[in-house]
């Protein structure tokens, strides 16, 4: 039965992706820099795939895949960015990281009308489920193929921000990582 589980959680891993090693930036952001770990640690919407992508600048630069039960962690620079998770639609999030900080967001799935869709849900340094969804996960990272298959998608992408964004700045709940919220990171 391990096994047979073990079988089904790798099939519905993004074939771009590639397991990896607890990164560095993962407890010790580069200089000037905040480190924002994107866990998926559920597996409901196993077989759909969620990518994810900074638009801060307006452009939509791809940071990686992140499949049921995986991982991933994105160094980027202290200040105000804005997150993009595209599945059958795209969600956001604002965050506002500090320098020399770790900070978590769940990649949450939910019902669509075709496949999943996914939403970002910071996740406080201070949860009491931190420690048990990163354990759900293990570490993956991008290769030349994913950032391929990103260059593909990149018009479907940008599509989904132009008719997904408006809706979202409007809404009064959005979610947000706060300065404060992460953890300090070891030196």
């Amino acid at each position: 039965m391990a096994i047979g589980t073990l079988l089904l959680l790798s099939a519905c891993a993004s074939p771009h992706m590639r397991d990896a090693s607890e990164p560095v930036a993962a407890v010790k952001p580069a200089e000037n820099a905040a480190t924002l770990v994107l866990m998926r640690p559920s597996m409901f919407g196993g077989a759909i795939q969620s990518s994810v992508y900074d638009i801060t600048s307006g452009k939509s630069e791809f940071i990686g895949i992140v499949s049921a039960g995986k991982k991933l962690a994105y160094g980027t620079p202290a200040g105000k960015r804005r997150l993009m998770v595209v599945g059958e639609s795209a969600d956001f999030m604002d965050a506002d990281f500090a320098t020399d900080q770790i900070y978590y967001a769940r990649i949450a799935p939910r019902f669509g009308m075709w496949k999943a869709r996914f939403s970002l849900e910071p996740v406080p340094a201070s949860s009491a489920d931190l420690e048990s969804d990163l354990k759900a996960c293990t570490w993956v990272e991008n290769t030349p193929a994913s950032h391929d298959w990103a260059r593909a998608n990149m018009q479907s992408v940008d599509m989904k921000k132009a008719e997904y964004l408006p809706d979202w700045e409007k809404g009064s709940d959005k979610p947000f990582i706060a300065q404060d919220t992460g953890k300090k990171a070891q030196r």
